[in-house]
């Protein structure tokens, strides 16, 4: 799932959700920016917290923690349209992502 800030100054990109009881569930996913992105989790139907350290746009996906890549990866797997991979690569830059909505 892509959710773009409606002031455009970043774009959240979630896993599917995890489901820990009836009604409450767990969404990891990235947060991204201009030239950077960190890793995010978001709890039930509360706020978007960053959790760990941000990491500079472009880069390799091997150069991430395990938990970053497992993450992007997972996105990736279920939403492979996404334009995920393409923005951390940089491949296409961060604005053009906030205008192009899969």
């Amino acid at each position: 799932m892509k959710v773009t800030d409606p002031d455009k100054t970043y774009i959240d990109y979630f896993q599917g959700a995890w489901c820990l009881q009836e009604g409450l569930a767990n969404r990891f996913g990235v947060r991204v920016r201009e030239g950077l992105f960190l890793a995010v989790v978001k709890i039930g139907d509360g706020q978007v917290t960053a959790c760990g350290k941000e990491f500079r746009i472009p880069l390799q996906l091997e150069e991430l923690p395990t938990h970053v890549r497992i993450i992007i990866s997972d996105h990736v797997l279920n939403y492979p349209a996404s334009d995920l991979m393409d923005v951390v690569t940089g491949k296409i830059f961060f604005q053009q992502a906030v205008v192009f909505q899969k």
